[in-house]
């Protein structure tokens, strides 16, 4: 989860918490996704898949307007 929230805000300088998580299963990788919203708005949602071996970012989702911050 700190390598998310790192991510984020170095990425975006967003700064976010994640609420729950989801192991994927071993056959699809060693990947997690982690869910979680902005700090500043917790209406606003965000999520990532990382590889909980590596902690390298798979994939990141938040909301379209906040990108190109």
């Amino acid at each position: 989860m700190e390598a998310g929230k790192t991510y984020f805000k170095e990425k975006y300088d967003l700064n976010v918490e994640f609420t729950r998580h989801k192991f994927n299963p071993p056959s699809l990788g060693a990947d997690v996704g982690l869910y979680g919203h902005l700090i500043e708005n917790t209406n606003t949602e965000v999520f990532l898949l990382i590889n909980y071996e590596t902690l390298e970012i798979v994939t990141a989702a938040i909301p379209e307007g906040l990108v190109n911050k």
